[in-house]
C-alpha cells in the first residue's frame, strides 16, 4: 500500500464482480474479500477508508456484515456503500438504516459510482481532519473543558455531514442522469453528436463547480477567525442560514428574516454565525422529535436602547423544561441532541459582553440575542 491512496475495502463472493471492481478502482489502494467474516476480519487488522459490500452472500449476508461493523465503536465511523443486485424499497430502507451512506444497484454505472466514491471519501477525510483538530484542542483545555469541547465539536461534524449530504443530494442525482443517458446511448450504440456531448460536459462542470463552491463556504465557515471586527448582523445571519437552507428545505421548514434597519456590532462574525446556526439546528430538531406541522422560523433584526437585538421565533411547541433556562445547561437537550449547541452559543454571547434570552411564545419559542452595537472605536 502507498501512503497517499484511499484503501477500499470491496465485500463480494462473486470473484468476477471483484475483478470489474478492481479494474475500475485501480486509483486506490483495493483489498478483496470474499466472505462477510474475511471482511471482518481485514477491517479489524487494516485502515480501511471505504467499504463496498454485497448483499447476497453466503453464511454471512452484507446486512448482518454492516450491523456488525457499526456496533463496534472501533469501525462504526467507516461508510459502507451496498453495492447489490436487490432493489426493492424494503432492501435499501434497510440499508441505511443500518448505517449505510449509500445504496448502489447493479448494474451500475461506472462513472457514476466513482463519483459517490469519490464524495465519501472526502467527507470521510474532512470528518478525520475535524477530529484531530478536536484532540488538539482537548489537550490544551482542562478536563472538563475537555469534555465539553469534544461533545461541541463532534455535533458540529455530525451537523456538517448532514447539511453537505443534504446540499450534494441533487447534484449527484443531476450528475448520475448525466452519465446514465450518455452511457445508454452508448450501449445502444447510438452515436453521440458533438455539441451534445458538449452540452453533457459542460453541465457536468457545471454542477460540480457548484459542489466544490459548497465545500468551500462549508470550509470557510467552520474555520475560527481570531480577530475581532465591525460586522454586519444581517451578512452573519445570511451566513449561517446559507449554511442550512438545503437541511430546512429538506424537511420543508420554512424561514424567513426581517430586517427593521442594518446593526453592526463589534465581535468575531464566525463565531456569531454558529450561534444563530446553533438557534435554528435546535428548532429543527424539535419540530422532528415532536412532528410539527408546517413548522416555521421567523428570525428579525432590530434595536433598543443602543444594543443590536434578534429575535428568532418558532412554532416548536415551546421550551417543556421545568426550568426554562436548563435549556443552556450543557448535556441538556429536548430531543436526541448532544444538548451542547445552546451551551457553546450562550457563552459565545456572553463573552462578547451579550445576552441571550428564551422563553415560550405562542405556539413556540422565542430566543432574543442582544448585543451592544457599539463600535470598535466607541469600545475604546
Amino acid at each position: 500500500m502507498t501512503d497517499n491512496k484511499e484503501t477500499i475495502l470491496i465485500v463480494d463472493d462473486n470473484k468476477s464482480n471483484i475483478d470489474v471492481l478492481l479494474g475500475i478502482l485501480s486509483a486506490y489502494d483495493v483489498i478483496p474479500a470474499l466472505s462477510g467474516q474475511t471482511a471482518i476480519d481485514v477491517v479489524t487488522s487494516e485502515n480501511i477508508d471505504l467499504i463496498l459490500l454485497d448483499i447476497m452472500m453466503p453464511i454471512m449476508d452484507g446486512f448482518e456484515v454492516c450491523r456488525i461493523l457499526k456496533n463496534n465503536s472501533k469501525t462504526n465511523k467507516i461508510p459502507i456503500i451496498f453495492l447489490t443486485a436487490k432493489y426493492e424499497m424494503e432492501d435499501i430502507k434497510t440499508g441505511f438504516n443500518l448505517g449505510a451512506v449509500d445504496y448502489v444497484t447493479k448494474p451500475f454505472n461506472p462513472i457514476e459510482l466513482l463519483v459517490r466514491i469519490n464524495t465519501h471519501l472526502e467527507l470521510r477525510s474532512y470528518q478525520k481532519d475535524l477530529e484531530l483538530k478536536v484532540k488538539d484542542e482537548i489537550e490544551k483545555n482542562k478536563l472538563q473543558e475537555q469534555i465539553l469541547f469534544q461533545q461541541s465539536k463532534q455535533a458540529e461534524i455530525g451537523e456538517l455531514l448532514m447539511h453537505i449530504a443534504h446540499q450534494w443530494k441533487q447534484p449527484l442525482s443531476e450528475l448520475g442522469s448525466i452519465n446514465t443517458y450518455n452511457m445508454g446511448k452508448l450501449e445502444l450504440n447510438h452515436t453521440i453528436e458533438n455539441d451534445e456531448l458538449y452540452d453533457c460536459l459542460n453541465q457536468s462542470s457545471t454542477i460540480l463547480k457548484f459542489m466544490s463552491n459548497t465545500v468551500e463556504t462549508f470550509q470557510k465557515f467552520y474555520k475560527p477567525n481570531c480577530e475581532s471586527d465591525l460586522f454586519d448582523i444581517y451578512e452573519a445571519i445570511y451566513c449561517a442560514t446559507n449554511m442550512i437552507t438545503a437541511t430546512l428545505n429538506y424537511h420543508n421548514i420554512n424561514l424567513t428574516i426581517k430586517q427593521k434597519e442594518c446593526q453592526k456590532i463589534y465581535g468575531k462574525r464566525n463565531e456569531y454565525s454558529q450561534v444563530i446556526l446553533s438557534i435554528l439546528n435546535n428548532a429543527k430538531d424539535i419540530f422532528l422529535a415532536r412532528d410539527v406541522k408546517e413548522p416555521t422560523i421567523h428570525i428579525e433584526i432590530s434595536s433598543s436602547d443602543n444594543t443590536a437585538v434578534v429575535t428568532i421565533l418558532d412554532n416548536g411547541g415551546g421550551v417543556r423544561l421545568k426550568n426554562r433556562e436548563d435549556i443552556f445547561l450543557p448535556f441538556v437537550s429536548q430531543s436526541n441532541s448532544s444538548g451542547i449547541g445552546l451551551y457553546m452559543a450562550r457563552i459565545i454571547i456572553e463573552k462578547n459582553n451579550g445576552s441571550i434570552e428564551i422563553e415560550n411564545f405562542k405556539d413556540g419559542a422565542r430566543f432574543k440575542i442582544i448585543m451592544p452595537n457599539n463600535t470598535r472605536e466607541n469600545r475604546e
